[in-house]
């Protein structure tokens, strides 16, 4: 009976060294970062009353690789990823409904080649984070063919929102690189575990089962309906001011040009193509009074979250982004290895294609995707 039970421990034993011995040589130690938790799936119903023409169901997965869509093989595809913030995220829409899913269609279907596309925007990103995700995240994933960058509106959005706080001369130094990769990534590895169970393979099976198990808690972003849009629409409605003129923005749009050169550089470190997209928006100088509110955007301070706020006119933010637009177009001319997407002047600015100020609704990114597949493959 001991001699039994002592068998059923050794083989228990080695089995486990068996598998921790194999799984090792599948998993390395090394720390690998990620802008969305690998294998996270979630599942949103959109109020299509609140969020204009989109419609419910919508699956958001992100695939182990730690990107919105098809895995990058070592297939012969063509792989571009697509970063950004939330008007490439497509949060609210369905996997196979966001622009870079339906990119990826269009293009094999027009080119010969096939085509892999995925995406890791997310909401907020800057060119900022857009430099670093590039930077740090990308070449874990091999040999990528491009990247694929819609920019320009959260980096004035958050020129206006900070206001006077705005850092006027921020430049990018090594040990704010490392910063903002200790920020905005999530960790995945067994190099820097204290405790030696946590070091394991097996361990880290376990805990990515666990994290598959029991997803980001979505009400702490955005919640399942799209609801907060309207609380952030009626901060809007009840704005302090609505403010016309704009302030100073020529530091902030010198740290834009900063950072679309470091993004340049980088790509080019990478040699891969880079396609630079404009970031279209329905600002107008006057807008329809529903147009007006479906607007959330634009505000002072901490608007998103508190009343009273000041917010720049739609006519201010459509001056101002187009400054921007205008800066990213400059920027592009004449570079080699960049291609520029005037896609602001070639979408609408209607809600035939936006459910609020920039972000796409289903018919949105639909022109969207068949508008950058016609100039990737021409």
């Amino acid at each position: 009976m001991i001699r039994k039970g002592v068998l059923i421990i050794l083989s228990t034993l080695f089995s486990l060294l068996l598998a921790e011995g194999i799984l090792r040589l599948i998993y390395s130690q090394e720390n690998k970062l990620f802008v969305w938790q690998p294998n996270l799936q979630h599942t949103f119903h959109p109020d299509s009353t609140i969020l204009y023409g989109v419609h419910g169901p919508s699956t958001f997965t992100i695939n182990s690789q730690g990107f919105r869509g098809d895995e990058f093989k070592n297939d012969g595809t063509q792989k571009y990823l697509c970063i950004g913030g939330s008007t490439t995220e497509c949060l609210y829409l369905d996997d196979k409904e966001t622009w870079p899913a339906l990119l990826q269609d269009s293009l094999s279907t027009k080119a010969g080649n096939k085509y892999t596309i995925g995406s890791i925007g997310k909401s907020g990103c800057t060119t900022r984070e857009n430099y670093v995700q590039l930077k740090y995240y990308v070449p874990q994933l091999g040999k990528v063919d491009g990247v694929i960058i819609m920019i320009g509106i959260n980096d004035l959005m958050k020129r206006l929102s900070r206001d006077t706080l705005f850092e006027n001369s921020f430049r990018f130094t090594q040990a704010i690189e490392d910063s903002f990769v200790n920020t905005i990534f999530l960790k995945h590895g067994r190099a820097n575990e204290k405790t030696w169970f946590r070091r394991t393979a097996l361990f880290k099976v376990l805990q990515n089962a666990l994290h598959k198990a029991n997803p980001v808690k979505w009400e702490s972003v955005q919640d399942d309906r799209g609801e907060v849009y309207q609380a952030w629409r009626n901060n809007r409605q009840h704005a302090s001011a609505f403010v016309d003129s704009l302030p100073d923005l020529s530091a902030a749009l010198a740290e834009y040009e900063r950072n679309l050169q470091a993004i340049y550089a980088e790509a080019q470190r990478q040699q891969m193509q880079l396609v630079l997209i404009n970031q279209p928006a329905i600002y107008k100088d006057s807008l329809s009074e529903y147009e007006n509110g479906l607007v959330w955007m634009g505000g002072v301070g901490d608007f998103q979250t508190k009343a009273g706020c000041r917010y720049y006119s739609p006519k201010a933010l459509n001056a101002a982004l187009l400054l921007y637009n205008q800066r990213l177009k400059l920027f592009c001319t004449g570079k080699p290895g960049i291609k520029f997407i005037d896609l602001a002047t070639l979408l609408p600015r209607d809600t035939s294609v936006f459910y609020d100020d920039c972000h796409f609704n289903e018919n949105g990114a639909r022109k969207v995707a068949g508008i950058i597949s016609e100039h990737l493959v021409h």
